[in-house]
């Protein structure tokens, strides 16, 4: 009788199993995201400061539109290159979503294969 019930429990550890790999791929890309709105917000801060910094400074209308001008240049680079660091995140995602499937067909596959083989040897 237990032969019968193998299979059903092989299949429901596999289940949890996947089911705990899909948390820590969806915790890992969500600290790296929690990490890279971090590193976006002291960005926004630091910015904030230095445009404070040169309205308080600026000799001139020239000069303060020169350097909003930089300022605008040199924020926009760094949101490009978070959303290139984003697009990675979301490539190694699903990279890695794939190979669970994959693995979890697998192993489906072989505990149909097992599952069946018991029932023709218990019938």
């Amino acid at each position: 009788m237990n032969e019968l019930f193998e299979p059903v429990q092989k299949a429901n550890q596999s289940l949890l199993d996947t089911l705990r790999r899909v948390g820590e791929i969806n915790q890992k890309a969500m600290d790296r995201f929690m990490n890279q709105q971090m590193d976006l917000t002291t960005s926004m801060v630091d910015v904030s400061m230095k445009q404070f910094e040169l309205m308080t400074k600026a000799k001139g209308y020239q000069e303060l539109m020169s350097g909003q001008a930089d300022l605008a240049r040199d924020y926009g680079q760094k949101l490009l290159s978070s959303y290139k660091g984003s697009q990675d995140i979301f490539n190694e995602l699903r990279e890695s979503m794939t190979q669970l499937m994959d693995d979890s067909v697998k192993t489906a596959e072989e505990t149909v294969r097992q599952a069946t083989q018991t029932s023709k040897k218990a019938a």
